[in-house]
C-alpha cells in the first residue's frame, strides 16, 4: 500500500511540473521556434551579426527574425517599452539598469555572468546584484590622437594630463598648419568629458549630487563652455565644424588633417584606420580640468543583448546568448564594432585595433590618475538630454561670445529641469 501511494505522488509531482513548468526553460524544447531580436546595427555590423544569427540558426533550429530599427531605435523601443510588447532578445544601447530593467530577466545564474572583469561589472550590475544583460564588449572612450603629428610637432601623448596641457599641444599643432581637433559641432562636446569638470574628485567642480537630485543650476558648466569658447577663438576647430558629418570627421582624421579627436575611440578608429591602414594612432584618456584632477575614460554598455521577462521563448534566448558569450563569436562582433571584449575568456580572441590602443594606453599611462566610469550624461543627466546638447553645441559654435554662453547655460537647465521631472 505505501509503494502505490509513494508512486502515486511521483506520478502526480511529474504531473504537475510538467503541466504547471515553464517549459521554455528547458533547452530541449527550442528547436522550431521563432524569436524576434531587435538591434540597432548597421552596414557591416549588421553583415557580422546577421551571418552569427545565420550559425545559431543552422545550430540551435530555432528561427530567429532580425529588426534592425537603427538610428530610430530608441523611439521605437519606447513606444514598444509602452505597449509592453518587446521583443524576445533586445540590445539596450547603454541603458540596461537605467531604462530597461524592469522588462528584463536577471540573467545573474547563467554560465556566462561570471566571467566579467570588474570593469564591465561596474556598468552593467545593479545595487541589488542583478545583471540583466549578456555584455560581450566594452565601449571605451577618450581621447583619440594621430601619432604623425604629435611626432612631426615633438610632443609625447603621455605627457598630456590636463586641459591646459592638452591647449598647449594643439597651439603646437596649429603652428604646424594642421586643425587641432577634429571634432564638428556635436552633441559629445558638451558631454563626453563633461565630468572632468564639473563632477569627478579634485575637478573645477564636484556638483555630482545636484545633478542628481534635480537641483543643478549649470553654473560650473559654464567652466567647460569657458573652454570650448577659448578653442573656438584660437581657431582649433574646422570652419565649417557646423555642417560636418560623421563620414566627413572620419574621411579628414584617416587622411590627416587633425591631431584631436575628442571623448571618442571604438567604432571611429576602426573607421579611420580601414579608410587609411598606413596612419598611426594613439588613444588617450579625456583630461584633468586642473593639476590633481581624475582624468577619466568612459566606459559603457557595447555590444549587449537582453531577454524580456515576458517573452514566451525564455529558453530560446537564453540559449542565443549563450552562443554569442562563446570566445569566438563574441570576439568576431566586437571586431565588426570596435568596442573592447568585456568576458575574460574572449580577451585572448581580441586582436581588434581599439584593443590594443586600449591596452597600450592602460601601460603607458600607469602614472596618470584615471577614473573609469560610466558615461557622464548617461550617469548624471535626466534620458532625452543628448538631443539638448546637440542643439547646444551648434549654439555655442554659433555664439561663443559671453552672451552666448549664457544663453547656451540657461537653455540647458530649462531643458535638464524639465526631463528630469
Amino acid at each position: 500500500m505505501r509503494k502505490i501511494i509513494f508512486v502515486s505522488i511521483l506520478l502526480l509531482c511529474s504531473f504537475f511540473c510538467f503541466a504547471g513548468g515553464d517549459k521554455e526553460e528547458t533547452s530541449g524544447d527550442i528547436s522550431g521556434q521563432t524569436i524576434e531580436i531587435a538591434v540597432n546595427y548597421t552596414g557591416i555590423q549588421s553583415d557580422v551579426f546577421n551571418e552569427l544569427v545565420s550559425q545559431f540558426e543552422a545550430e540551435s533550429g530555432v528561427n530567429v527574425e532580425v529588426v534592425e530599427y537603427g538610428n530610430d531605435y530608441e523611439n521605437t523601443m519606447k513606444t514598444r517599452m509602452a505597449s509592453n510588447s518587446l521583443p524576445d532578445v533586445f540590445q539596450t544601447h547603454g541603458w540596461s539598469i537605467l531604462r530597461y530593467k524592469e522588462y528584463l530577466m536577471d540573467l545573474r545564474d547563467e554560465p556566462w555572468a561570471s566571467d566579467y572583469s570588474d570593469a564591465a561589472l561596474g556598468v552593467i550590475q545593479d545595487d541589488d546584484g542583478s545583471i540583466y544583460v549578456l555584455m560581450t564588449s566594452l565601449m571605451v572612450g577618450g581621447t583619440v590622437a594621430n601619432l604623425d603629428i604629435l611626432n612631426e610637432a615633438e610632443i609625447d601623448p603621455y605627457s598630456i594630463h590636463t586641459w591646459d596641457d592638452f591647449t598647449q599641444a594643439c597651439e603646437a599643432v596649429k603652428a604646424l598648419g594642421y586643425t587641432p581637433i577634429n571634432n564638428p559641432s556635436e552633441a559629445g562636446l558638451l558631454a563626453n568629458f563633461a565630468g572632468t569638470f564639473v563632477s569627478y574628485p579634485g575637478e573645477l567642480a564636484e556638483d555630482s549630487e545636484a545633478m542628481l537630485d534635480g537641483s543643478y543650476d549649470f553654473q560650473s558648466y559654464k567652466a567647460l563652455l569657458e573652454q570650448l569658447s577659448k578653442w573656438l577663438g584660437a581657431g582649433y576647430f574646422y570652419t565649417d565644424a557646423l555642417t560636418l558629418n560623421d563620414t566627413d570627421i572620419s574621411e579628414r582624421f584617416a587622411s590627416g588633417q587633425a591631431a584631436f579627436e575628442l571623448g571618442n575611440g571604438g567604432s571611429f578608429l576602426v573607421g579611420c584606420k580601414t579608410l587609411n591602414p598606413d596612419a598611426n594612432y594613439v588613444f588617450l584618456p579625456n583630461f584633468a580640468s586642473k593639476d590633481g584632477g581624475k582624468e577619466y575614460i568612459f566606459v559603457g554598455e557595447g555590444d549587449t543583448f537582453g531577454i524580456w521577462k515576458d517573452s514566451d521563448h525564455k529558453a530560446a534566448g537564453k540559449a542565443f546568448l549563450e552562443f554569442m558569450a562563446r570566445p569566438e563569436n563574441a570576439s568576431v562582433l566586437t571586431a565588426a564594432t570596435g568596442y573592447v571584449c568585456a568576458l575574460e575568456s574572449s580577451l585572448p580572441y581580441d586582436d581588434g585595433y581599439q584593443a590594443e590602443l586600449y591596452l597600450e594606453m592602460q601601460e603607458k599611462c600607469a602614472d596618470h590618475d584615471i577614473l573609469y566610469e560610466n558615461l557622464w550624461d548617461r550617469k548624471y543627466m535626466p534620458s532625452g538630454m543628448w538631443p539638448i546638447f546637440d542643439v547646444a553645441c551648434d549654439m555655442l559654435f554659433s555664439d561663443y561670445s559671453e552672451a552666448g554662453m549664457e544663453e547656451v547655460r540657461q537653455y540647458l537647465v530649462e531643458n535638464y529641469q524639465n526631463l528630469y521631472i
